[in-house]
């Protein structure tokens, strides 16, 4: 039984709001899409997920990412499902119009499971499950437009532009400035109305391509399948004389070429044409333009070529009738025919024991290693329940403040979890960085009467007091020999780009005001520093910054020896729990963390007996943060954290 009047809308009423859309696509707000994809994501490949009509979105995406210098691959909800093996050194993007079908949140599901570097995603619509799954875990970040055009009929049409639009925005060449109008020349309906001529239902149509026609040659096999028009080959340009010519030796009376051609690919395509039979129907969709908006002209050709071979056949492209399996076979629950059956306190396990070995998977571990880890892992986990703490030591940035509230401060919830420590007389001690500015915060959402039970480490622990002490940090401190003089080094050398030093007394914080170029500028700066062949210099990063500390005077563990003396003066447990993001040296966090109880919100170290992340799959810095503070229990000598 087939649903004539469902799953649609006119193919030509689509079409009428393709240039709206387009215009639309090319005034969004795609900046904050470009930097989190572009730069956040920098130096790891990507796997670009999406299903049916979207899944040409995903080969122009990878276009697009590979122009920048990266390494990109477009790939199916399932196909993502059998290269787990890769994810947890990559990143993940997800492209969904509706952002509510099985496979798209299937693959969303299987990729957090293996935490890989960032997972984006990106839909036409508004408060979606897929936007609603980003939110529930912390390596998420979700792009959410309302395309004006709304949903698509039974192929993607208006959804199709508008991620082709605001991905050329966001990934694309940012200094070819497009207003988002496309004429279409009047000589190519003249063209394709004399190819349609040629051409009949029972016609295998062979797309070649290159470039920036391959996500369109993507487009026009799906279009073509989905709504029964046709046989489709696709072929790049060259790969078709490898063979695939023979096609037009034995087929020829019922084949037809359709050509997608940019400036590039002009000649050899010329070329290729010129030398195959003078009868076989042609039909060249041709664009004039250099770069990513070229495949946008083309993707619009070519809905015009599905519209008239759907006329010829009496099948409207937008709305072709579905029949009862083929509704069935779309809304397949299948997540269940690949569910783990590790029960949840395995699977942390697994997770936590990934996170230290660096292992893709855990299967990746030979026995002997299998071993040694899982008795760490429990050693660890019995050693930091079993222990009462009188205090905590806690990282400021990507641990208890995130990197996108840097200026804002601590959330309610996070500010909430600390006064109830407080509450219980916990000393809290705070070893960050900066400077005055976390004083500041913390004193704005932590009531007064705790302030004395709060000692901050301000610069790394180079300069340590309580919150309710106003004269810290000092700023009259003289500064270090040492550090002054890679101070004065740095502003002398000629960087390619602008590096920014602020100089405290016992630490120096290099940056750069474009974060974009830190990478550029990392190694230099480390040889420079190296070269000097300073005593007790230690370099400590954080995400785009470096902080240089003599570690003579400098130490975030100073905060917990301070806390450890004040906690005992309050009758409570000597022992500490210190929590930072960044576990591993060269991270500003190391050496807090190798500390005997400790754990991490993120990045750990390779030490088997410190330094774990034992939050759950998926959930990282802040939310991880939040995620021990919720797992502990009170007692007059302190607190013991409970992890499952």
């Amino acid at each position: 039984m087939i649903k004539l009047g469902s799953m649609g809308k006119p193919f030509a009423k689509e079409l009428e709001k393709v240039d709206e859309t387009l215009e639309w696509g090319m005034k969004q707000q795609c900046g904050q899409m470009a930097n989190e994809i572009l730069y956040n994501g920098a130096n790891s490949p990507l796997y670009v997920v999406g299903s049916g009509g979207s899944l040409s979105a995903c080969y122009y995406a990878v276009l697009l990412y590979q122009q920048h210098g990266l390494m990109g691959k477009a790939v199916t909800p399932l196909e993502l499902y059998y290269s787990q093996n890769t994810l947890r050194t990559s990143n993940v993007l997800f492209i969904s119009a509706s952002g509510r079908n099985n496979d798209i949140l299937f693959g969303y599901k299987t990729a957090i499971k293996h935490e890989p570097r960032n997972i984006f995603s990106i839909s036409m619509k508004l408060a979606t499950p897929l936007g609603k799954l980003s939110a529930e875990n912390s390596v998420g970040k979700h792009f959410e437009f309302e395309l004006p055009a709304g949903k698509d009929g039974f192929l993607a049409t208006n959804s199709l532009i508008g991620f082709f639009s605001v991905l050329y925005k966001g990934l694309g060449n940012a200094q070819k400035s497009f207003d988002g109008k496309i004429e279409i020349e009047q000589s190519y309906f003249l063209d394709l109305d004399n190819f349609i001529k040629k051409v009949n239902p029972d016609f295998t149509f062979t797309i070649l391509y290159a470039g920036w026609g391959h996500p369109v040659a993507i487009d026009i096999e799906s279009k073509l399948a989905e709504a029964a028009l046709g046989d489709v080959l696709i072929s790049d340009i060259r790969n078709f004389g490898h063979g695939r010519h023979h096609w037009f030796d034995k087929r020829k009376s019922n084949s037809a070429i359709i050509a997608l051609i940019t400036p590039e690919e002009a000649k050899i395509t010329e070329k290729t044409l010129s030398l195959l039979p003078n009868d076989i129907p042609v039909l060249i969709l041709k664009s004039n333009i250099t770069d990513g908006r070229s495949s946008i002209e083309l993707l619009i050709k070519s809905f015009y070529f599905v519209q008239k071979l759907g006329e010829i056949q009496n099948i409207d492209p937008g709305k072709p009738g579905v029949p009862d399996f083929g509704s069935k076979l779309y809304h397949l629950k299948y997540s269940s025919f690949y569910k783990t059956k590790d029960p949840k306190n395995l699977l942390n396990e697994k997770i936590a024991i990934i996170r230290k070995t660096q292992a893709p998977t855990f299967h990746h571990l030979n026995t002997t290693e299998k071993t040694f880890w899982k008795k760490a892992y429990k050693d660890f986990k019995e050693k930091i329940n079993n222990e009462v703490f009188g205090s905590i030591i806690l990282d400021y940035d990507g641990t208890i403040c995130s990197a996108e509230n840097r200026w804002e401060g601590l959330t309610q919830e996070t500010a909430k979890l600390l006064i109830n420590l407080l509450e219980q007389e916990i000393i809290l001690g705070i070893a960050t960085g900066r400077g005055k500015s976390v004083r500041l915060d913390l004193q704005k959402v932590i009531p007064e009467k705790y302030w004395p039970n709060i000692v901050i480490g301000y610069y790394n622990g180079s300069d340590i007091g309580r919150l309710n002490d106003d004269e810290l940090p000092n700023k009259f401190l003289s500064n270090n020999n040492s550090l002054k003089e890679i101070d004065d080094l740095l502003k002398s050398y000629n960087f390619p780009y602008q590096v920014d030093s602020e100089l405290k007394p016992n630490q120096l914080t290099i940056m750069m005001q474009d974060k974009n170029n830190w990478n550029k500028v990392r190694s230099t700066i480390i040889q420079l520093i190296m070269n000097k062949g300073l005593s007790n210099i230690q370099i400590l990063e954080s995400a785009h910054s470096m902080d240089i500390i003599d570690e003579k005077y400098t130490s975030k563990i100073k905060v917990a020896d301070i806390c450890v003396e004040i906690a005992k003066m309050n009758k409570k447990s000597a022992s500490f729990l210190a929590i930072g993001d960044k576990g591993i040296w060269p991270g500003n966090d190391f050496q807090l963390l190798s500390s005997k109880f400790s754990l991490s919100v993120d990045e750990v170290s390779a030490l088997n007996d410190s330094c774990w992340n034992l939050a759950e799959a998926g959930i990282k810095n802040t939310e991880a943060m939040n995620y021990y503070l919720s797992h502990m229990e009170y007692s007059i000598q302190g607190f013991k954290i409970n992890l499952p």
